[in-house]
């Protein structure tokens, strides 16, 4: 799902790539010439080593220690951050502005809270171009891809929650949905804030 996302053609760096399967993966197929391959600590790093040379591929693809896109030469202009919280996704962005260039492409895999980086992207110039969801061993996995243009729009409360999976044409959209709504439900009989009812309301009508 998001090798699906990642422009062909463009050399990639992948933060927080662990094994490093998806560049080796994008390189082997020929969707892409080259990659760095980051990670913040030594040990992720190594297996990332391990697979890139398994695979003899150590002159396309960089091994790189970076917190987040500290360390990540400026000409990339195309990034994946794969496999953590949104709120981690959204501070690493913001901690690098210098990523926050119009045309820059991104493909994000939050593990939880999409809605705070959704929040994150449409409140600071990015915008989210599409989104798809997976299931495997019953849990739901989902990928944005944006791009950053530089133009801040207004946004409703759901478009947070909700993004551009209206849009799409996975078969999990509705009960990943729905899911989205159960834990907001959650939210609603512990608050009995009437925001919550509308939020659930939004999102259980994008996942028809």
């Amino acid at each position: 799902m998001v090798a699906g996302l990642i422009r062909p053609g463009i050399p990639l760096a992948d933060i927080g790539t662990d094994h490093a399967y998806l560049p080796v993966f994008l390189v082997e197929n020929d969707i892409i010439p080259k990659a760095l391959a980051s990670d913040v600590k030594i040990g992720p790093l190594e297996n990332a080593k391990k697979t890139i040379n398994k695979h003899n591929l150590s002159d396309k693809i960089t091994p790189v220690l970076s917190d987040g896109l500290k360390e990540i030469p400026h000409e990339y202009t195309d990034f994946c951050i794969a496999g953590m919280g949104g709120e981690l996704i959204a501070k690493i962005l913001e901690e690098s502005p210098w990523v926050r260039r119009q045309g820059n492409h991104f493909v994000f895999q939050p593990q939880t809270h999409p809605e705070d980086l959704r929040r994150h992207l449409l409140t600071n110039g990015y915008e989210i171009i599409r989104e798809d969801v997976v299931k495997e061993r019953m849990k739901y996995y989902l990928a944005i891809e944006a791009v950053c243009t530089g133009v801040t729009e207004e946004h409703r409360e759901a478009d947070y929650y909700i993004g551009k999976l209206r849009e799409t044409t996975s078969i999990h959209k509705g009960k990943y949905l729905e899911k989205v709504a159960s834990r907001l439900d959650v939210k609603l009989k512990a608050t009995r804030d009437e925001k919550y009812g509308k939020l659930i309301d939004e999102i259980l009508e994008a996942a028809k």
